[in-house]
């Protein structure tokens, strides 16, 4: 199934400054959920940011508030799944878009319950591989074969990136080319 801009939203979760860095290479997964943001924002896609305890494990790293902007939101929860959380299921909701596209940590925990939950609720659910982690590789590539055999979408993030623009040529594949094309 293809990834459609107009049916999609993202979701980040837990992308935060105590968490993170304690995860498997933690640099790719700041990148490139920096760079979906920035896309999603061009391409007026919406999205989601969840904080896991933040009073404790610290706010969304800089580098993903940058892309955000002074516009953005972040939802705190506690809950492992985004979905238990009643704020961000509305949010969900409300946003109106079939296909959940989840970047975030850990890979084993909070994205894969959140991935599995609302494929059970009728979305279709992408995870994008080089966009999570776990704090032990193990962890992540376990968990993806998980949601594969689940029939979760696992894809990468030029995946995405390239299923929402469609076509070359137009000005904008040639600014996000430029600037988030790996």
């Amino acid at each position: 199934m293809f990834i459609k801009k107009d049916d999609s939203q993202l979701l980040i979760i837990d992308v935060q400054e105590r968490l993170v860095p304690a995860t498997d290479n933690p640099r790719e997964v700041i990148n490139n959920c920096a760079r979906l943001v920035s896309v999603a924002n061009l391409l007026s896609i919406p999205y989601t940011i969840t904080e896991q305890y933040p009073k404790g494990l610290g706010q969304t790293i800089v580098d993903i508030r940058q892309a955000a902007g002074e516009q953005a939101q972040y939802f705190a929860k506690q809950e492992f799944s985004c979905w238990k959380n009643e704020t961000i299921k509305k949010r969900l909701q409300t946003l109106g878009k079939k296909q959940v596209i989840i970047a975030g940590v850990e890979t084993h925990i909070c994205v894969l319950q959140t991935a599995l939950e609302l494929k059970e609720e009728g979305f279709e659910v992408f995870v994008v591989a080089d966009s999570c982690s776990s704090r032990k590789n193990l962890q992540h590539v376990y968990a993806l074969q998980r949601l594969a055999h689940c029939n979760i979408e696992v894809v990468t993030y030029e995946m995405i990136v390239f299923e929402w623009l469609e076509k070359a040529g137009s000005d904008v594949f040639k600014e996000i080319s430029r600037k988030y094309v790996i």
